[in-house]
């Protein structure tokens, strides 16, 4: 396994609701994350994660401020800091793009910021994304 020092994330936000893709690796429960990955030599954060959205979502998007830039503790190991990005969609309609990796990419869906208490029990429950949606959601401003 490559341990990569920072997994750059977007945060695609569309009439209050946060796009999420699926993923499923080998064996595992499917679940929901934030799209983005790593960087590739020469890239800027920014490069990269209009790289990694393009790569994993087939759209074009406009990469923002930082939102989000904390230590990280997958339960993979691959990344020691989540750094998520504002981004906004200038092209093209988000469909999960298949295998990445170890990993298939096999859903999105536009999950509703407003109120979290209505976001189903697995996204409540992830100890990994939803601390992430919490903290977006206040770079966001909202309550």
């Amino acid at each position: 396994m490559t341990i990569r020092d920072t997994r750059l994330q977007a945060a695609i936000v569309r009439d209050g609701r946060l796009l999420l893709l699926q993923c499923t690796l080998p064996g595992e429960p499917p679940f929901w994350t934030l799209p983005g990955g790593g960087h590739e030599a020469g890239e800027s954060d920014a490069e990269a994660v209009a790289r990694e959205v393009r790569e994993e979502l087939g759209v074009a998007v406009e990469v923002g401020a930082v939102l989000d830039d904390v230590p990280a503790n997958p339960p993979d190991g691959t990344y020691t800091r989540w750094r998520t990005f504002a981004c906004r969609l200038v092209g093209g309609e988000p469909a999960p793009c298949g295998p990445d990796g170890g990993a298939e990419l096999t859903a999105v869906r536009w999950l509703p910021l407003a109120d979290p208490g209505e976001w189903d029990a697995t996204l409540r429950s992830d100890p990994f994304l939803c601390p992430q949606l919490e903290r977006i959601r206040a770079a966001l401003g909202l309550p």
